[in-house]
């Protein structure tokens, strides 16, 4: 079996080594002990539930923890903890004038569940449906932030596909539409344009051959039809990237 480390998983570890070199040496026990059997051993192996039920979780007595995932011949080690090295987090209470404020903008936006909205998407052309989605309602923004009076999301669909395609591979079970580069699966980005109170629907020419997916994108960000078009750019076709 091979071991894997994610970046944060290795960085934790050195700086244990660094600063408690015998937890460092419980640590290295462990994964030594889950690489020749990952579900039984030193530190009580324990299976996670719910969202984490695919990962595993060893601890022993002194502190020291790892979370792991099996994946075929792969042991991917997603944390790494030392006892007294975790951050100390306390729990800050509202002012009465911070939580009568904040629970008023809440009241504020109740209803608007439905407003117009911009923002990034993939299409999925075997069910005809939209994933990935990333969208703000156009009244969360107070001026443009796109070119010529344009308003979309900050996301990008490169950042938002790394972070699923890692959700999808250590919390869920690996299976999931996040699955080889982002710019290979049709997509595109929905605009509003401040000046004439328009949407633009910018895609690929993927669209052309998959006219249907309009319906789905209007009813995802609750777009307007008559003030709605469809524009398209390069940028959005498939396999294209930034680079």
């Amino acid at each position: 079996m091979r071991l894997e480390m994610l970046p944060t998983a290795l960085k934790a570890y050195r700086q244990i080594k660094e600063t408690e070199p015998d937890k460092a040496l419980n640590i290295k026990a462990l994964l030594v002990d889950s690489l020749a059997h990952p579900k039984y051993g030193k530190g009580n192996p324990l299976r996670l539930e719910g969202d984490f039920r695919n990962l595993w979780q060893r601890t022993l007595c002194s502190g020291e923890k790892i979370v792991y995932q099996v994946k075929g011949d792969v042991l991917s080690v997603l944390s790494v903890v030392a006892d007294g090295l975790s951050t100390p987090f306390k729990i800050e209470e509202y002012t009465d004038d911070e939580y009568r404020s904040v629970l008023a903008q809440m009241e504020a936006n109740r209803g608007h569940a439905h407003d117009p909205k911009v923002g990034i998407f993939w299409y999925n052309r075997a069910n005809n449906s939209l994933y990935g989605v990333v969208s703000h309602r156009v009244s969360d923004y107070t001026r443009a932030n796109a070119s010529e009076g344009r308003i979309t999301c900050s996301e990008m669909h490169e950042d938002v596909w790394k972070k699923e395609y890692y959700k999808q591979r250590y919390h869920y079970d690996g299976h999931g539409p996040f699955v080889g580069p982002y710019e290979d699966k049709p997509r595109g980005r929905v605009f509003y344009h401040l000046g004439n109170d328009t949407f633009e629907v910018a895609v690929g020419k993927w669209f052309e051959e998959y006219p249907q997916a309009y319906e789905e994108i209007l009813k995802e960000f609750d777009l307007p039809p008559e003030k709605t078009s469809v524009k398209y750019a390069i940028h959005w076709d498939i396999g294209q990237t930034w680079r």
